[in-house]
């Protein structure tokens, strides 16, 4: 067969390719004119072969297609997609231009890509719609799409991003660390995967690439590397702040152009079916109504509540006074009604309280004191606060503490506040008969702690919302009992605040159990002993400064009655005047006066050196303790006052000033709690600590006049405290009085004599007490 003959047939077998091809073909030569013109090209240009072939290319009628191919034959460019409008058809053209010996040419592959437009101008068209903005990246980080909202949010972020490779993070304007500071994933994970491609190479995203190995050595697609990576440590803390679209989650931007705004941004990677990374898709949601939204309404709860307050406060007060006897004798029936109003009001103030302490945990302004705290000293107050409650419900209430449990870095307060509520819940909703149980134990490195009680239990369906804010469980029992649904919110938010966790586990009819965490406490922790004053105070005059007389006298009739003398003041100015002309022991502070700031008058008086040493405590509506404690208030209380916790803390901070200071230091609290009652009975103030590192903290916080002292003791001994005592200009006056059951080391006998006296115990109280008067009577 011969050479041309086989062209021939070659050229004959092409012909009838396109002949039959789904896509229009036009080939052309170097002039323009149609050679072949197949029958899919004449189906979609609606003209006939004949009409075509051999005519140049404007034959087609269509100027955009003519203009494209001139261009293409004068060498200008053919490469890509031309995308042809023709009627209301949609076409993709590919150019491929040709040469042999005998011509040139341009072959054009027209496919119709009308149905495809059209969807995407409906898919266009609906997430146009969208309320949110849309952002789709593609695999290189680039951005492919957005829409009008997205333009609308970011103004013109989104045309100064275009073409250009860019993080989310980046696109939202947040600050996030140079790569220069972040060690890459194949780094810190310490890979050692030599043979992936991505190892030793800048790009943080090694686990973004499909085929490079996953931590097993095996290459896996992105879809399954990204499952492992999940747990990777590295990479959770890595791709989010570096905001790479690869990665997923939620995050929140605040944006001040081209607007204000807040927005919350979600992103999820797009995978294809076999796993290959496509791009990913950012929804930003404007939340900037919902957060001043919620800003307005915890301005309005946090004013409301402060507007009951100071009512509330003079109706507790001295519905108070009167129960208990301090405006004389009472009838019965008298009395039944008084208990009714004292019941409601203390009710009213524990919603209130509520309230409050949602609108700081959303607010952020929660203060907590963190100390080292011993888990079982709580358990034991909640169970003394409720043992009367628990016996008139018929509830058995006990508390099992597990061996070696450590100390908890928390708040005493809060965590307090956290058991008092979940005891409460236990006691109220268990039946006569039934039992409430604390169990406190060390578990996965975390103090835990949990309540458990017979009760009712609680529906499976309903335990997912036992959280939530203002949820209650419906059952005539709830209903009964009543409630706002906000204690186990608030309980939960405390709890993460700290660090910890809840949870609750339940069978309905049976019983639940609230199980929560506390981090344990570090070494580096130290609890500082706070100071007790003596059982009766020697007295002082102490100023009350406070805008609303009711509420003045009240104060003025709790001081009164404990043995004090009051002056009171109504303004700033007159509290300035009849401190410095008075000069009282203490000072109570409400910091809504009507002619200045509260605060401002504590800055002053403790910035003026004749009032820079009284203590202050301050009593307010404003719930701002934090503020309170940098300005250098000695305490805070807010109103409604709670009587017993305010004679308390005067009568401490009164006696650390007007009585001797004595520090107690054992490891054997039964011991430090005896030894400290009998010296508050005779008139000392006293300081208790468990182990020497409390012992320094105390000395350097109180600087006490006389320190008694045990030997032996974990962490820090006593020889430690005394060396350390004796060997600084500021504590070397201090006596000493060592108290020890044990044999003296003789190696550290030296020490000894530092000592002022040496007590072996066991030995009476009183006989320490007689000694304790004897050296301090002697150092005067």
């Amino acid at each position: 067969m011969g050479e041309d003959s086989r062209n021939h047939r070659g050229n004959a077998h092409i012909r009838t390719i396109m002949a039959n091809a789904s896509e229009g073909f036009i080939i052309t030569d170097g002039e323009g004119r149609i050679r072949v013109f197949n029958e899919t090209a004449s189906a979609m240009f609606d003209k006939s072969r004949e009409e075509c072939v051999g005519e140049l290319i404007e034959s087609v009628g269509s100027a955009q297609l003519a203009t494209a191919v001139r261009e293409a034959l004068a060498g200008g460019t053919a490469k890509g997609t031309f995308q042809l409008q023709f009627g209301e058809r949609m076409f993709g053209c590919k150019f491929a231009p040709f040469t042999n010996d005998a011509s040139s040419g341009l072959a054009v592959i027209v496919r119709d890509d009308t149905e495809l437009y059209e969807q995407q101008e409906r898919a266009e068209a609906i997430l146009a719609g969208v309320g949110d903005g849309l952002i789709v990246f593609t695999p290189d980080s680039r951005i492919a799409y957005a829409n009008p909202v997205a333009h609308e949010l970011l103004g013109d972020r989104l045309a100064r991003a275009a073409d250009h490779q860019i993080s989310l993070a980046a696109l939202l304007g947040l600050q996030v660390p140079s790569t220069e500071e972040i060690t890459p994933c194949w780094d810190a994970r310490e890979c050692g995967m030599i043979q992936c491609p991505q190892f030793g190479s800048d790009d943080y995203r090694c686990w973004l690439r499909c085929g490079t190995p996953a931590p097993d050595g095996t290459p896996r697609t992105f879809e399954a590397k990204r499952e492992r990576c999940a747990q990777c440590e590295v990479f959770r803390s890595t791709a989010p702040l570096l905001g790479e679209p690869g990665s997923s989650g939620v995050m929140e931007a605040e944006l001040t152009e081209p607007e204000h705004r807040i927005l919350e941004v979600r992103t999820n990677p797009v995978t294809d079916k076999l796993g290959r990374y496509l791009g990913c898709v950012s929804t930003l949601h404007d939340v900037t109504a919902a957060r001043e939204i919620a800003v307005m309404k915890n301005e309005f709860v946090s004013m409301v509540s402060h507007e009951l307050r100071t009512p509330l406060t003079s109706i507790k007060g001295y519905v108070d006074l009167i129960v208990d006897g301090e405006a004389g004798e009472v009838n019965e029936i008298q009395m039944e009604f008084l208990k009714i109003v004292q019941e409601n009001s203390d009710r009213l103030v524990s919603l209130i309280n509520e309230m409050l302490d949602i609108s700081r945990i959303e607010s952020g302004r929660v203060h907590l004191r963190i100390e080292r705290l011993d888990m079982t000293d709580v358990i034991q107050g909640v169970l003394d606060t409720f043992r009367t409650y628990a016996d008139q419900s018929g509830v058995t209430l006990e508390a099992h503490v597990g061996q070696d449990v450590p100390q908890a870095a928390a708040d005493r307060d809060r965590v307090g506040q956290i058991l008092m509520n979940l005891v409460s819940n236990a006691i109220k909703y268990s039946p006569g008969g039934g039992h409430v149980t604390i169990r406190l134990a060390h578990a996965d490195g975390c103090v835990q702690v949990d309540v458990s009680d017979t009760g009712i239990g609680i529906a499976e369906e309903d335990q997912h919302q036992l959280f939530t804010k203002f949820f209650r469980v419906d059952s005539s029992l709830t209903r009964e009992i009543g409630g706002t649904g906000l204690g186990l919110s608030i309980v939960k938010s405390v709890v993460e605040l700290h660090g910890g966790r809840i949870w609750a586990t339940s069978v309905e009819g049976e019983g639940s159990t609230f199980s929560f965490t506390l981090p344990v406490a570090p070494v580096e922790l130290i609890r500082t002993p706070e100071v007790e004053g003596p059982e009766h105070p020697r007295g002082g005059t102490v100023l009350v400064v406070d805008h609303d007389a009711d509420i003045a006298d009240l104060v003025e009739t709790y001081l009164v009655k404990r043995g004090y003398d009051v002056v009171k003041a109504f303004t700033g100015l007159e509290a300035r005047r009849l401190a410095a002309e008075v000069n009282p022991v203490l000072i109570t502070l409400d910091v809504m006066l009507d002619d200045g700031d509260g605060f401002e008058l504590l800055q002053n008086l403790k910035e003026d050196p004749a009032t820079s040493e009284i203590p202050v405590v301050v009593l307010s509506i404003v719930t701002d303790e934090g503020k309170s404690l940098r300005l250098g208030a000695a305490d805070y209380l807010e109103k409604p006052i709670d009587k017993a916790r305010l004679m308390k803390l005067i009568d401490d901070l009164i006696g650390a000033k007007a009585s001797p200071v004595v520090l107690v230091v054992d490891d054997d609290r039964h011991i430090v709690d005896s030894l400290a009652h009998s010296l508050r009975v005779k008139g000392f103030a006293v300081a208790q600590a468990y182990d020497g590192r409390e012992a320094m903290a105390a000395i350097e916080e109180h600087a006490p006049d006389l320190i008694l002292l045990d030997l032996k003791m974990p962490v820090m001994d006593g020889y430690q405290v005394i060396q350390e005592v004796k060997t600084h200009e500021a504590t070397e006056h201090i006596p000493i009085v060592v108290m020890t059951a044990h044999r003296i080391d003789h190696d550290k006998i030296d020490i000894l004599k530092f000592a002022a006296e040496h007590m072996s115990k066991p030995f009476s109280p009183e006989a320490l007490v007689e000694r304790v008067e004897s050296v301090l009577s002697k150092e005067d």
